[in-house]
């Protein structure tokens, strides 16, 4: 039996392809110090699939879109905020946060941390911090899968 993909077929697998994305929000909020920051975001399978590292005076959000920073005066103890997305498959992904200096993401009263769809840490001393959080399809996600399921399944059918 020869495989041929319709048109109704390849509706279905976009559709399937699609509906398992979810884009996430995150904020990372900066000390003064926002050379000594470094995170990555890891699947349950262990792959990097999102990080920020600072490499030559700049900042780089690897696997990140929609990047916007605030910056605050010289005269305060936060530095800046970032904020961005990130598109994820569904599942539950562990968050590991670094500070070069090993005394934390802050300076002054201020506390740096990260957010990253709705969990987060602030990290106020040491070389590290973690959390993870889960992503779970939205509900029309969901049934836009199922309905690409039905279609899929009646053409089998006929």
């Amino acid at each position: 039996m020869r495989f041929a993909l319709t048109t109704a077929g390849l509706a279905t697998v976009t559709l399937a392809g699609t509906a398992t994305g979810v884009t996430v929000d995150f904020t990372h909020d900066m000390d003064r110090w926002a050379g000594e920051h470094a995170w990555q975001v890891h699947s349950s399978g262990g792959a990097t699939v999102a990080s920020m590292f600072i490499a030559s005076s700049s900042l780089y959000y690897g696997g990140c879109s929609n990047l916007s920073i605030t910056t605050y005066s010289s005269v305060t103890s936060h530095f800046a905020t970032v904020t961005g997305n990130m598109d994820l498959a569904a599942g539950t992904y562990h968050v590991a946060m670094q500070d070069s200096y090993s005394d934390g993401w802050a300076w002054g009263s201020f506390v740096g941390s990260l957010s990253i769809n709705g969990e987060g840490a602030s990290f106020p001393n040491g070389a590290s911090a973690s959390f993870s959080f889960t992503v779970v399809p939205a509900p029309g996600a969901m049934a836009l899968l199922g309905l690409a399921g039905l279609a899929a399944r009646r053409r089998r059918r006929d």
